[in-house]
């Protein structure tokens, strides 16, 4: 039987993902399979971010006082590993997330765009829309290990939410909510909630849109042309 890495690494990336979501929980007898399609995935998402952050500065954007790209470390990858076991189990592709392409802010200020954070009019709707870009942010093994241990010290009766990004009002610089994962969860692609607009949507499945959209993917939601800035950074998923 073709295993769905080598499935995956010869182009059939929806057909696996879909089959891999379909398992719930990933059997043990699959935990490898399943980790080196993550992790393939995930290193072209890597790659996409870092192409990403290399080209917006050079097109206007200017971002805030963190970061657009922090690759992990080993350090990093060994507090996902101790995290995986103290919390009962993370999510593969949450996983291999945090231990191959990291943190990511792409929060800042680019009027072509219509992206504002520390500058720029107020916003006069709710997300979805184009007045919400929704920047791409991916948060890092240190925070997940911060939000658990504030989790143990004060645990809520609703389970534990890893606050993986800000939702697209807080990364508006609108008080607002979070794009959360429930943990623990030992399924291969989990929902992320609180995105506005898109119920139900896996991890992958946003970083696909992100990633289609430049980094931008609040933009899907405008009925006409997106704005010509976009066209450089915009490209067909490879995962």
């Amino acid at each position: 039987m073709t295993s769905y890495f080598q499935r995956y690494a010869s182009g059939q990336h929806d057909s696996v993902w879909r089959e891999l979501r379909a398992l719930g929980p990933v059997p043990p007898a699959l935990h490898d399979d399943v980790a080196a399609v993550c992790a393939v995935t995930m290193e072209r998402v890597a790659g996409q971010v870092t192409r990403l952050a290399a080209m917006l500065p050079e097109l206007g954007f200017v971002g805030v006082d963190v970061p657009l790209h922090r690759p992990p470390t080993d350090a990093d990858r060994r507090t996902v590993a101790e995290l995986d076991e103290e919390i009962g189990g993370l999510p593969a592709a949450l996983t291999a997330c945090l231990q191959v392409v990291g943190g990511v802010s792409f929060l800042g200020d680019w009027e072509a765009i219509n992206l504002h954070y520390q500058h720029g009019p107020g916003h006069s709707t709710m997300p979805p829309g184009p007045e919400y870009p929704d920047p791409l942010w991916l948060c890092d093994a240190a925070l997940l290990r911060c939000e658990w241990e504030e989790f143990q010290e004060e645990p809520d009766e609703d389970g534990f939410l890893f606050v993986v990004a800000p939702d697209e009002l807080h990364k508006a610089n609108v008080s607002g909510g979070s794009h959360d994962v429930a943990l623990p969860d030992r399924c291969a692609d989990p929902v992320l909630l609180g995105v506005a607009g898109r119920p139900g949507i896996t991890l992958v499945e946003y970083l696909r849109e992100s990633i289609a959209w430049g980094g931008f993917p609040g933009w899907s939601f405008h009925g006409g042309a997106a704005p010509d800035a976009l066209a450089p950074l915009r490209t067909q998923p490879d995962f």
